[in-house]
């Protein structure tokens, strides 16, 4: 690994192409253009990527935790593998944005920008995730954890959430018509629970579930 400055960063990736194996603490990379560049195994934590392009830019494996990404166009941009936890995408363009695996703890994905929802977050981590009023109606996630994540106000209707963890999930006022959950695992459930999942899909073991939370008995 070699360890640079922030502004030796910047340089570096402003010239483009592939850049491998490197360190820098909290680069200063805000406004920056990264249209097409690759990062393969690059440890950047904390970097402020505000309002920069990272138009079919491509992330295998490394490390953005406590990144920035405020407004920042992420078109068409691809995550792999990357620890990206307590990233904060407030006001992100992400269209055709795929997020593949990638470590997504603490993350904050209110206020994204787009009229509906092209991206991807297939196998990702997005526990304590800040997802208030995300715009989810339709989408499919495979393999997500969203254990005790935040999706207070979010739309998920339609959606489909397969091999998905719910556990302890704030759900007030989440709008779930539609949604099949049927290969989610729910968790913990309560007395509550009928109400928070109101107009969702569940499967006949999750509804037999939901009963004896209830204290009822199914024969």
């Amino acid at each position: 690994m070699t360890e640079m400055t922030g502004p030796e960063v910047r340089a570096l990736l402003a010239e483009g192409g592939t850049v491998r194996d490197v360190v820098a603490e909290e680069p200063d990379l805000h406004g920056l253009d990264l249209s097409g560049v690759t990062l393969e195994n690059c440890r950047l934590p904390g970097a402020d990527l505000r309002g920069a392009t990272l138009d079919a830019v491509t992330v295998r494996g490394g490390s953005l935790a406590g990144a920035i990404f405020i407004d920042a166009d992420l078109t068409d941009a691809a995550f792999e593998a990357v620890d990206l936890s307590r990233i904060r995408l407030t006001g992100a363009l992400l269209t055709e944005t795929r997020f593949t695996d990638c470590r997504m703890i603490g993350a904050d994905l209110s206020g994204l920008r787009g009229l509906a929802v092209s991206y991807r977050l297939d196998g990702c981590i997005l526990g304590l995730a800040n997802l208030q009023d995300v715009a989810w109606r339709g989408v499919h996630l495979r393999g997500v954890d969203l254990s005790e994540a935040d999706l207070r106000g979010a739309d998920l209707r339609d959606a489909v959430l397969t091999d998905c963890v719910l556990r302890d999930v704030d759900l007030g006022h989440t709008r779930l018509v539609g949604a099949d959950l049927r290969g989610a695992d729910l968790g913990g459930l309560s007395d509550d629970t009928p109400r928070t999942l109101r107009g969702a899909i569940i499967s006949e073991a999750q509804a037999a579930a939901v009963c004896r939370a209830l204290g009822l008995v199914v024969a």
